[in-house]
């Protein structure tokens, strides 16, 4: 019993990892705020007046308070989701913790609850005068204000079960990139800081040093590639996966098996009704034939400037 009390209370008090949070969680406020804001802010008008639905949208009184208060709840959450933002990039919940999760909980509590609570009681105490009925706002602090900071909460909350689901599934993806390329935890991490798992070089960088691509029959899902100068690296990514993604001006799959780039091409020849590829680069002198399903494409590639 006293190990296992030992442990939990270890968890809330651990060291901060290292690790620096590179993936921004995207709540997609723009989307989801505003059906939500409109459903709580119509609730919690239905719950204040004690009336039911079909008769509160007959009434002129309804649509008074029940425009002012989903004005209210948008303004909030959006304020919600704008703080966390912020909180995640400097305090995230599973990744830097610090002394456990227990100062992000109270900046959360802070930004999320106490600070739009605050404001609710503003924006009612000024909708109470406006209204003339200054007296309502204290029975509006007695009877509802503490639903309204329940309701607050319980978005924070929706709000910290999406961002661990999002986590979660990223560091999975992370984990499976390991896994599938045989790499180290450091290797994991280095990629982790860089923000993404996709480790197929981009246009800018593959253009200016890859030659070739060919595939590698390790069944590990990786490659070869030729540089320009003639060197041969064995490449974490799958032909499938480079094409995808440099497919276009630079570079061309010119046979199954294999993707040369524009720049390594010193000429092309008609043999007979071959389509023939001189190469310049990488491996120069050698000679490639189009495959015939390819070769009308190819020539459209090859004289297109």
């Amino acid at each position: 019993m006293y190990r296992k009390l030992r442990s939990v209370i270890r968890k809330y008090f651990k060291k901060s990892r290292k690790r620096k949070h590179a993936h921004e969680v995207n709540y997609h406020e723009r989307w989801l705020v505003s059906p939500l804001a409109f459903f709580v802010g119509i609730y919690v008008v239905l719950y204040a007046h004690h009336r039911s639905f079909g008769k509160a949208i007959l009434m002129v009184d309804f649509y008074k308070a029940a425009i002012p208060s989903v004005l209210a709840a948008w303004l909030m959450m959006r304020y919600i989701v704008a703080r966390t933002y912020r909180l995640d990039a400097q305090y995230p919940w599973a990744i830097a913790w610090w002394h456990g999760p227990l100062l992000r909980v109270a900046l959360q509590l802070w930004h999320g609850v106490a600070v739009p609570g605050f404001f609710v009681l503003i924006f009612y105490a000024f909708y109470f005068t406006v209204r003339d009925h200054p007296l309502r706002f204290w029975r509006y602090v007695n009877e509802d204000f503490y639903f309204v900071l329940l309701m607050l909460l319980g978005f924070n909350v929706l709000i910290w079960t999406y961002y661990r689901l999002r986590t979660i599934e990223i560091m999975q993806r992370f984990r499976a990139w390991r896994r599938e390329y045989g790499k180290t935890d450091a290797e994991m991490e280095a990629r982790w800081a860089l923000g993404s798992v996709d480790v197929v070089p981009d246009l800018e960088r593959a253009k200016d040093r890859i030659a070739l691509v060919e595939p590698c029959k390790d069944g590990k899902g990786t490659c070869w590639s030729t540089d320009f100068s003639g060197n041969v690296d064995k490449e974490p990514y799958t032909m499938k996966a480079f094409y995808k993604k440099n497919e276009g001006y630079h570079f061309f799959k010119a046979r199954y098996a294999i993707i040369v780039n524009r720049a390594a091409i010193s000429e092309v020849e008609d043999d007979a009704g071959d389509v023939v590829i001189v190469l310049g680069k990488g491996r120069p002198g050698e000679r490639i034939v189009v495959s015939v399903r390819r070769r009308e494409e190819f020539l459209k590639w090859f004289t297109t400037d």
